[in-house]
């Protein structure tokens, strides 16, 4: 585990700064803002939930007291009845003829039941049942016999309540109740009052705005009404009433109460999964608002990041141009807070380096100028050239032909080797001068060893150094030709292009020498001055990345190449 968190902690430092600051802001910033915006989710949908069950409750609760205020209008309406002492003179009345009963039923009930079905127009009808030997007259009275096999009548026969009675199958919902004794017929007589089914159950028809279901149901446990309100491409989720008593608490949120009268209970359900419908607004609006919030705090890290480490980005790109060799960029900075501080110090040390740079390069060129200078006041060009050619008249008059042509070449090798001062001539100018060399060379060798010279035409009129190659035919005679024994000697001298480059390379068939002294001729601790002093010039003169290359084989010859590119 310790490995673990030590692998990720180096894997975090080894990232770039502005990510870290983004994945430090996210870990500070943005999951806590998750944390929270995920916790207010779950509450506020909690909250919503029970608000909307709530709801749901105080929709019921409304809907029961609209029904129980219905109700005891029509029971108030039933006391007036059963009480009215006009309607017990006109029921309990002892007639003697059809006529006088039909005169009074039509004369004094039928004006005052009709009445009351005017001010109560969800009153669909009013009939007294007696047992008083009467003949039936419309629907307002009628004799006992005709509900004594109702399935109602035995249960009001033993109350003194009034019953209501209601069916959902044939929409018929009515009360029931006994009426007092007739005092002159001492008969009896039941109340029976049929209302409107729709209107009586009317308040549980708007209780919500769609997906949800009522039941009520009496004593026995019998279906009084039913209304289900479901929108079409919810249908699959309504219940009958024998399904409603099998489903799982956590699908269906289901509330229940009893009505006020005839013990009713009335049952309301809603599947939980559109509980959230009707709030599905507010919980989109906060999901949109967390959402919002946490887009704007990753656009504004990005944006602070890339404030605060554009500078640090800045000097890093710098660093990198400065270590690979540009050293003349201009870093500054007008921040003034540490960054602006570390770049202004880096501009300054950058221009600190560069001008040490300058100082010591200029003083180690002006040291170099100062020693060739030194070197050729020492040969006075006019004293010497004079006194070579006294030489050359005297050999020609003691008739000493070697002499005066020693005499020639060696004139000639110096009034190139001189070359009036300057550091560059024509390759064809430095071939001519090393062959001068060459020659004299020769002489003083008896001509033991042989010379071949192969230089392309097309690069005798490019510049280079003067005497870069005389310094590697002396190494090759010196160190290489007059240590042989076995075989003759041979120096090649080979001048070509290849692309953008000069390659002149001096190849001898001497004794050769070991990997390891090949590979230190070029450093200060080497004693081959001449060769290295050849490469330092070239460095010094063209870049580090032009030099020479020495190859070499004990007993096979040594190779050195010198690199140079094409100046006209």
């Amino acid at each position: 585990m310790k490995q673990y968190l030590r692998r990720k902690i180096k894997q975090f430092q080894d990232i770039k700064f502005r990510r870290k600051l983004i994945i430090t802001y996210i870990f500070v910033g943005v999951i806590p803002i998750i944390v929270l915006g995920t916790f207010c989710y779950s509450k506020s949908r909690h909250q919503l939930i029970e608000r909307e069950k709530k709801n749901i409750q105080d929709y019921m609760q409304q809907a029961v007291g609209t029904l129980n205020n219905q109700m005891q209008i029509y029971n108030n309406l039933s006391d007036y009845l059963s009480y009215n002492q006009s309607i017990a003179q006109v029921v309990g009345y002892p007639y003697k003829s059809y006529y006088e009963m039909y005169q009074q039923f039509t004369q004094d009930l039928d004006p005052l039941l009709a009445s009351l079905k005017y001010f109560h127009n969800d009153v669909n009808q009013v009939t007294i049942y007696t047992s008083n030997d009467i003949v039936k007259h419309d629907n307002t009275i009628a004799p006992m016999c005709e509900i004594e096999k109702s399935s109602w009548y035995q249960a009001v026969k033993g109350s003194k309540q009034i019953l209501w009675f209601a069916d959902s199958e044939t929409k018929n919902a009515y009360s029931c109740r006994t009426m007092p004794k007739f005092e002159k017929t001492d008969s009896d007589g039941i109340l029976y009052i049929k209302v409107d089914y729709e209107a009586l159950f009317d308040s549980f028809q708007s209780m919500s705005s769609s997906n949800y279901g009522v039941f009520v149901v009496d004593q026995n446990d019998s279906i009084v009404y039913e209304y289900q309100k479901f929108d079409k491409e919810n249908q699959n989720l309504k219940l009958s009433y024998q399904q409603f008593h099998h489903q799982p608490l956590n699908v269906y949120t289901v509330m229940h109460t009893e009505a006020a009268y005839d013990n009713w209970t009335v049952y309301v359900y809603k599947p939980n999964k559109l509980l959230l419908l009707d709030v599905k607004q507010m919980i989109f609006g906060i999901v949109l608002v967390a959402l919002v919030c946490i887009l704007i705090s990753i656009f504004a890290v990005t944006f602070i990041s890339k404030i605060m480490v554009s500078g640090i980005e800045e000097l890093t790109a710098h660093m990198a141009k400065v270590e690979g060799g540009h050293m003349e960029i201009q870093v500054t900075s007008e921040s003034k807070d540490e960054v602006g501080e570390l770049i202004r110090g880096f501009g300054k040390m950058i221009n600190e380096i560069n001008r040490l740079i300058k100082e010591v390069y200029e003083s180690k060129i002006t040291q170099k100028e100062y020693e060739m200078k030194a070197l050729q006041a020492q040969i006075n060009p006019h004293f010497l050239y004079n006194s070579l050619s006294l030489i050359n008249w005297k050999a020609l008059e003691a008739e000493q032909p070697d002499i005066s042509r020693i005499t020639l070449r060696l004139s000639s090798f110096y009034r190139t080797a001189l070359n009036k001062g300057k550091n560059t001539l024509k390759i064809r100018d430095e071939i001519s001068n090393v062959k001068a060399y060459i020659d004299i060379q020769l002489m003083m060798h008896d001509y033991e060893f042989d010379v071949e010279v192969d230089a392309d035409e097309d690069i005798m009129e490019y510049e280079t150094l003067n005497l870069i190659l005389q310094p590697l035919i002396e190494n090759a005679i010196d160190h290489g030709i007059d240590l042989l024994e076995d075989r003759r000697g041979r120096i090649s001298i080979i001048g070509k292009r290849e692309e953008d480059n000069i390659k002149l390379i001096v190849e001898d068939n001497g004794v050769g020498m070991t990997k390891e002294k090949a590979d230190s001729i070029l450093t200060l601790g080497s004693k081959g001055y001449g060769v290295r002093n050849v490469n330092e010039r070239i460095q010094l003169y063209y870049g580090k990345e032009y030099s020479l290359q020495v190859d070499s084989q004990v007993g096979e010859g040594t190779k050195i190449t010198i690199c140079i590119p094409v100046i006209s």
